[in-house]
């Protein structure tokens, strides 16, 4: 489940980069409170992070760690469960990714962390087709919902994104 602390984080993260280099490149980057991250918001408010924290759960237990994505909309969806496929569709192929669910009043946000149904390797080849590919768009079957996304800049902000273990 996202935390308070994660959702903050998604905030600053997203409003870290200036607004005139999220123009010009699409995705922003950059590397704080031992988290390197690679993100954008489209123009409808709809926000996709990249994430990987090399900070020690000994050291924060509040922080995420290791590699992440998060999804966000700016508006509260009525989603019932814990977790929904969330689609990834790049140059039309599509891929589901589980992605838990945290309904606040005014946004929907959804995260992936490793596990057995999408493993790191998976979302790594992920983020290999955003890296390489012209077009994005994130989405959900129901309720309906589809997002476009730049991929522009997506080749060097997502490069070696998942490394934060070697940083």
């Amino acid at each position: 489940m996202l935390r308070p602390a994660v959702l903050a984080l998604l905030f600053l993260l997203a409003v870290a980069a200036p607004a005139s280099a999220q123009e010009a490149e699409g995705w922003g980057t950059g590397y704080h409170l031992g988290t390197a991250y690679a993100g954008l918001t489209n123009a409808g408010g709809a926000h996709l992070g990249v994430y990987c924290s090399d900070v020690s759960t000994s050291d924060n237990s509040a922080i995420r760690t290791g590699p992440y994505v998060l999804f966000s909309l700016p508006r509260k969806l009525a989603l019932e469960g814990k977790a929904v496929p969330v689609t990834f569709t790049v140059d039309g192929k599509a891929t589901a990714v589980p992605m838990a669910v945290e309904a606040e009043e005014v946004a929907t946000s959804f995260g992936w962390g490793p596990s057995k149904g999408f493993t790191t390797d998976q979302m790594k080849a992920l983020v290999e087709s955003l890296r390489r590919g012209k077009d994005l768009a994130v989405g959900l079957a129901e309720p309906a919902v589809t997002e476009p996304f730049t991929l522009a800049g997506s080749g060097a902000a997502l490069e070696n994104i998942f490394d934060c273990a070697k940083r």
